[in-house]
């Protein structure tokens, strides 16, 4: 059973709130709360989750790459057979 005193919040959930709260502050005079709201959250979800999507598109992008090679290789492998 895990308790408050041992909880530990994500470090990035440290500057993901406050920046999505001001955003959405500064924006409700000119658009109201409700779009205002939702570009905080926005802004508060990609300072969150745009590091991780990034590493793993790059990872992705590395294992196609080797796949691609390995392929390739292959193909040259039996064609000079």
């Amino acid at each position: 059973m895990s308790t408050a005193k041992g909880h530990q919040p994500p470090r990035m959930l440290i500057v993901a709130v406050p920046a999505g709260t001001y955003v959405m502050i500064r924006i409700v005079p000119e658009n109201g709360w409700g779009p205002a709201a939702i570009v905080g959250a926005l802004l508060a979800m990609f300072i969150l989750w745009g590091p991780k999507a990034i590493n793993a598109a790059s990872k992705a992008l590395a294992v196609r790459n080797a796949t691609k090679q390995k392929k390739a290789a292959e193909k040259e492998k039996e064609a000079a057979k």
